[in-house]
C-alpha cells in the first residue's frame, strides 16, 4: 500500500510539472484551428502514455496511474477533438499493455473524458462563487474518480474487490485534490490568456480610438514626464515642429527646446498631477501666430492614486482669430476703427476704480453731419466721420485713444494731461480741421474739455465736459449750418450752371409777383429767397439724372421728385432758414394742394 501511494504521488508530481510547463506557454485550451487541436491531442496523449509507463502495478496487467486526472481535465477544458485524440492514444496504449485490467483501464480513460466534456456543458460555474472554484473542481474530481473506482468492477471477480479495496483511498482522497489543483492551474492559464487578449484588444481599440482624430493630438504622460502612449497625429506634429521621433518612455519635456515654454508645459502637467482638470491656449513657440488649445486631465489607478496625465491638444488658430475679430468688433466701431461705447464704458469703469487716476476728458461733436447726410448722402457723412476721427486721433499724444460713443460724438481721456495742455491739443486739432472740406463744405467740430482730479467722480466730470461742449455748440453749430446751406447752394450752382440761371429767374419772378400783389417789402424779400432756394434739394440728386438729355424713366422721375423733401430737411437744420423749409417742401404742390 505505501509503495502504491508513493508511485501515485510520483504520477501526481508529473502532472504538476506538466501544469507548470503549460503555464509558461501561451497555448489556449480551446485553441482555434484543426491543426492546433490535433497537435494538442497528440501532445496530451503522449504525456498520458508517459504517465502510464510509470504506474503503480498491483499485479501483472493491473496498473494504476493519474491518467484519469489528465484525461478528465482535458475533457473539461480542451476541445472535443483534442480530448478524443488524447483519449484514443491513451486507450490504445492500455490495450497494448493488456492484462486482466485492460477493460477497466480503457473505461478509466473513456468515462473521465466523457464526464469532463459533460461537466463543461453543464456550466456549473455560475452556481459557485469565485471563492468556491476549488470546491467546484474538487467535486468534479470526486465524481470522476468515484466512476473510475466503479470501473474496476470490470476486472474479473474476485480480483475486482481486492483492487477496489486497495485503490479507493488514494483515488477518492488524493486524486480529487490533484484534479482540483490541476484544474485551477488550467483555469488560471485561461484567465491570464483571456486578460492578455482583452488587454491587447483594448490597447488596439484605444490606439485606434486615439489615432482616429486627424486634427487632435492625444498623449499620456507618466509621473516622470515620460510618454505612456500617444496617437499618430501627435507623433507627426512633434516631428513637424521639433524634428523628433517620439517613442514610449521618452521624456516629453526634453523634446521642447524653448526653456520658457518647457517650464510652462511642466507647470500645466504638474497642475493636472494635483488633480486639477484645466484647459489652456498657448502660442507655439516655434511658429508665432499658431495657437493650440490643450486640455489636461489626470487619470487614476485602482487605488485612486494619480498615475498620469492625459493631454488633448488641437489647433485653434482659426478659432482664436475669429474670436479676436469678434472681440475687436464688439469693442470697436466698424466705420472709423475707433474704440466704441462699450470700450468707453469699460475704460471709464477702470478709471473710476483707480482713486489716483488724473487727467482730462475731451468730448467732441461734429456740426453739420445731418446736413451733409441730407445733401450729399450718407456716404459723404461717413467720409466726414472718418476724416474727423483720423485728424483728432492724430492730434492726440500717444498712447491715448479717441473713442466713438455715438453717431457724431467722440470722447478721449488723456491720462496725466492737464486741462491747459488739453486746450493746446484741441487748438492744434481745430487748426487742422479748419483746413478740411468734404464735398466743398467746411468741417466744424465743437469740443468740451474738463479736468479730472484725484477723487473726482468720472460721471460728474463727463457731465461738466458735456455742458461745455453743448455751450460751444450753440455758438458754432448755428453759424456752421447757415454757412453749410450757403455752400450747398453755391456747389449746386457751380456744378450745374442751368440750375443757377433757373433759380435766379424763379427768384426774380417771385419778386415781380410779390410787387404785383402789393406785398410788404419783407414779404417780397422772403419770396425772393424762397425762389432762390427752392431747388436746393437737387444737391442730393444724381447729376446724371439732372443732366439727362432724353426722357426720364419712371425710377428716375421718382428720384427727381425727392428734391423738395431733401431741401426741406436741409433748411430745417438751420434756425435762419427753418421759416421757409415748409415752403420749399410744398413748392411742387398743385393749386388744389
Amino acid at each position: 500500500m505505501p509503495q502504491m501511494i508513493l508511485d501515485l504521488v510520483n504520477n501526481i508530481i508529473l502532472l504538476f510539472a506538466l501544469a507548470f510547463i503549460y503555464e509558461l506557454t501561451d497555448v489556449r485550451p480551446k485553441t482555434v484551428g484543426w491543426a492546433k487541436r490535433v497537435f494538442l491531442g497528440l501532445l496530451i496523449g503522449a504525456f498520458c502514455v508517459f504517465i502510464m509507463m510509470n504506474p503503480s502495478e498491483l499485479s501483472e496487467g493491473l496498473i494504476f496511474d493519474t491518467r484519469s486526472v489528465l484525461i478528465s481535465i482535458t475533457g473539461a477544458f480542451f476541445s472535443v477533438p483534442t480530448t478524443i485524440i488524447a483519449s484514443l492514444i491513451a486507450m490504445s496504449y492500455r490495450l497494448y499493455v493488456g492484462g486482466d485490467g485492460v477493460v477497466a483501464g480503457m473505461l478509466s480513460v473513456a468515462l473521465p473524458a466523457l464526464i469532463g466534456i459533460f461537466w463543461r456543458g453543464l456550466k456549473l460555474a455560475k452556481h459557485f462563487p469565485k471563492t468556491g472554484k476549488f470546491l467546484e473542481f474538487y467535486l468534479f474530481g470526486l465524481v470522476v474518480h468515484v466512476v473510475v473506482v466503479l470501473c474496476q468492477l470490470a476486472i474479473p471477480w474476485p480480483k475486482a474487490f481486492e483492487v477496489i479495496s486497495r485503490i479507493w483511498i488514494p483515488f477518492l482522497l488524493f486524486f480529487p485534490i490533484a484534479t482540483a489543483v490541476l484544474a485551477l492551474a488550467i483555469q488560471r492559464q485561461n484567465n491570464r490568456l483571456d486578460a492578455e487578449r482583452t488587454i491587447k484588444k483594448q490597447k488596439v481599440l484605444l490606439q485606434s480610438s486615439i489615432d482616429s482624430p486627424k486634427a487632435m493630438e492625444i498623449y499620456a504622460i507618466g509621473k516622470n514626464y515620460e510618454y505612456l502612449t500617444f496617437n499618430r497625429f501627435h507623433q507627426t506634429e512633434m516631428f513637424k515642429y521639433y524634428g523628433i521621433e517620439v517613442r514610449e518612455g521618452m521624456n516629453y519635456l526634453t523634446c521642447v527646446e524653448n526653456e520658457v515654454f518647457r517650464n510652462k508645459l511642466k507647470r500645466e502637467i504638474d497642475q493636472a498631477f494635483m488633480g486639477i482638470d484645466h484647459t489652456v491656449i498657448s502660442e507655439i513657440e516655434t511658429t508665432p501666430g499658431k495657437f493650440y488649445e490643450s486640455m489636461y486631465a489626470p487619470f487614476y489607478d485602482n487605488d485612486k492614486s494619480i498615475v498620469g496625465v492625459t493631454i488633448f491638444s488641437h489647433d485653434v488658430t482659426a478659432q482664436k482669430k475669429s474670436e479676436d475679430v469678434i472681440r475687436h468688433l464688439s469693442y470697436h466701431d466698424v466705420l472709423t476703427g475707433l474704440p466704441n461705447r462699450r470700450y468707453f464704458e469699460d475704460e471709464m469703469a477702470r478709471i473710476e476704480k483707480d482713486p489716483d487716476a488724473e487727467g482730462t476728458i475731451i468730448l467732441l461733436d461734429i456740426n453739420g453731419l445731418k446736413i451733409m447726410n441730407d445733401a450729399f448722402g450718407h456716404h459723404a457723412g461717413d467720409r466726414m466721420l472718418v476724416k474727423v476721427s483720423q485728424i483728432v486721433q492724430k492730434s492726440l499724444p500717444e498712447p491715448h485713444r479717441l473713442m466713438r460713443v455715438g453717431g457724431d460724438e467722440f470722447t478721449a481721456f488723456l491720462e496725466g494731461v492737464s486741462e491747459k495742455e488739453a486746450h493746446e491739443i484741441v487748438d492744434s486739432c481745430k487748426a487742422l480741421l479748419d483746413q478740411e472740406q468734404i464735398n466743398g463744405m467746411l468741417v466744424s467740430v465743437s469740443f468740451g474739455i474738463e479736468e479730472k482730479n484725484k477723487g473726482d467722480l468720472t460721471d460728474e466730470v463727463i457731465k461738466r465736459a458735456e455742458a461745455k461742449m453743448y455751450r460751444n455748440k450753440l455758438f458754432e453749430a448755428c453759424s456752421s449750418r447757415n454757412e453749410s446751406i450757403r455752400n450747398i447752394l453755391n456747389i449746386l450752382h457751380v456744378k450745374n450752371r442751368r440750375e443757377e440761371i433757373h433759380s435766379t429767374r424763379v427768384s426774380n419772378i417771385c419778386q415781380l409777383i410779390g410787387q404785383a400783389l402789393d406785398l410788404r417789402q419783407d414779404e417780397i424779400h422772403l419770396l425772393k429767397l424762397i425762389g432762390n432756394l427752392h431747388d436746393i434739394g437737387k444737391i442730393g440728386i444724381d447729376e446724371a439724372i439732372l443732366n439727362k438729355p432724353g426722357k426720364l424713366t419712371k425710377a428716375e422721375w421718382s428720384e427727381i421728385k425727392r428734391h423738395p423733401e431733401i431741401g426741406y430737411r436741409i433748411l430745417l437744420t438751420s434756425s435762419e432758414y427753418a421759416e421757409i423749409a415748409e415752403d420749399i417742401l410744398s413748392h411742387h404742390e398743385r393749386w388744389d394742394g
